[in-house]
């Protein structure tokens, strides 16, 4: 029987019917240079609990298991050898605090269930059109007007919030704390509303414009023919870059409704003068500018994958593939086999702000990859926060199936039932920390609750101005 670990252990034995006392505070750590870099092993016996590790990030993980080996066997432990590492480098979790602003105490309470399973990557989105939620220096009207909503989809009740940078600081030092890479996003050149909203030179038309107050594809994106975008960009860049000590900046690229392009002067004649057919090719050419701007910090980019329509795209940026049609698919596959980096965080499967009806658990624990790479560096699961205003319908949404992702980064040895079994014991640990998890009576709906949970969803979602976002959407594809 598997040990009751979430994530599972790689390799384990286990001698149930030899047990012995043991006093948590009486560890014995031991350097071992032939263990993974996060591996580590644990040996119980009855002269005590020896863990070995390489690195200190795998001695904290070996911790983070004997927490949850304690809660199984608070009393005596059995005989046991654990030698456990990850599978993947990147165990990514994504949270939008744009659409919703959350505490610097509330992300904390994510972070600790992270280390907890041992992600490593705390993906923190930071700008939209809906809210632009970081302090920059150099444009204080970003935080002063930009993170202000006046209302959401009516409701009359408006939305504020940013981090400065004192508090970013702080969170990046907590998540070191606990071997967690901080990658923040700054949207470009689409979700651009909000800093175009305290910036109007940003858009093509440059009219005024507020934050915006609904959802779904908006055409208020940055204008890449005008220099003066590419300065702002730059600029907040590397407020962003010299703020966070990650190798990794995440610079967006995704649902760029190019509409305003196709009759702006200044979008025109950079093509012209670039020699670039499509705008498609255009968004490359930003992005790769871009890229390379952060390269010089040295920063590597990340992009959504319909952000990587062209050829031309940089090799060095690295894809997270999201939107998982057909089309994209297929050219996310060939980018991996000329050797792009990945991370797969499909949204049907790893978007944890869907309900369980439209995505339930068991479906995000039995997700395959739709290809197998040595470029592929891991797993993220995001959590939009569009229909999500307080932490406790986060955490609701998020837990259980994150830790479905988070076993799929570490060991994908277990299996669904194994799981389910394991998250009955670790559901102890999640009402210690005061977690409000989904039980699991209802992560796995039964046919009319699921779609009767799929219809609320979607009845909520869909408005005029989401309808407008697909008209918009249709009327660029027939002009383009």
């Amino acid at each position: 029987m598997a040990l009751a670990i979430i994530p599972q252990v790689n390799h384990s034995i286990v001698n149930e019917g030899k047990l012995f006392p043991y006093h948590a505070n009486n560890i014995i750590y031991t350097y071992n240079n032939s263990l993974e870099e996060e591996g580590y092993k644990i040996i119980t016996s009855k002269e005590g609990i020896v863990v070995e590790y390489a690195k200190e990030r795998g001695k904290f993980y070996g911790q983070k298991t004997l927490e949850q080996l304690f809660l199984i066997y608070p009393h005596e432990i059995p005989e046991m050898t654990i030698h456990d590492y990850p599978q993947y480098p990147h165990r990514g979790f994504m949270i939008d605090s744009c659409r919703h602003f959350f505490s610097i105490s509330e992300i904390k309470k994510q972070i600790e269930i992270m280390a907890l399973v041992k992600m490593n990557v705390f993906h923190w989105h930071l700008s939209d059109d809906q809210g632009w939620r970081i302090e920059i220096k150099k444009y204080p009207k970003l935080t002063t007007q930009g993170s202000l909503r006046k209302q959401t989809r009516g409701d009359g009740k408006e939305v504020s919030g940013y981090y400065t940078q004192e508090q970013i600081k702080e969170i990046i030092e907590f998540c070191q704390e606990r071997y967690i890479d901080v990658i923040p996003e700054i949207d470009m050149p689409g979700h651009f509303t909000a800093a175009c909203s305290c910036y109007p030179e940003l858009l093509c038309t440059k009219e005024k414009i507020d934050v915006a107050e609904h959802f779904g594809i908006l055409p208020n994106i940055a204008c890449v023919g005008r220099d003066f975008t590419y300065q702002f960009c730059c600029d907040v860049l590397d407020e962003v870059c010299d703020l966070f000590p990650s190798r990794y900046i995440h610079i967006g690229g995704d649902e760029a409704l190019k509409l305003n392009w196709l009759t702006c002067p200044d979008c025109q004649a950079k093509m012209k003068r670039e020699n670039l057919k499509t705008p498609e090719e255009l968004e490359t050419a930003f992005l790769n500018e871009i890229a390379k701007h952060i390269a010089k910090k040295g920063k590597k980019a990340i992009c959504w994958n319909d952000g990587m329509s062209c050829e031309t795209i940089d090799s060095k940026i690295i894809m997270q593939y999201w939107k998982d049609d057909k089309q994209h698919t297929s050219l996310a596959k060939s980018l991996v086999e000329k050797g792009y980096q990945t991370i797969i965080s499909p949204f049907k499967h790893y978007y944890l702000d869907y309900n369980y009806g439209i995505t339930p658990l068991k479906k995000t624990y039995n997700y395959q990859f739709p290809f197998h790479s040595q470029h592929i560096l891991g797993v993220e699961a995001p959590i939009w926060t569009e229909y999500i205003s307080s932490i406790l319908r986060l955490e609701y949404l998020a837990y259980p199936r994150l830790f479905a992702v988070a076993e799929k980064g570490w060991s994908n040895r277990g299996d669904y039932d194994s799981f389910l079994a394991r998250l009955d014991v670790f559901k102890n640990k999640l009402d210690s920390l005061g977690i409000n998890y989904a039980p699991l009576s209802e992560v796995n709906p039964f046919f009319l609750k699921r779609w009767f949970l799929k219809l609320s969803f979607y009845f909520n979602a869909v408005d005029k101005n989401i309808i407008n976002s697909f008209r918009l959407l249709h009327k660029y594809k027939k002009l383009k």
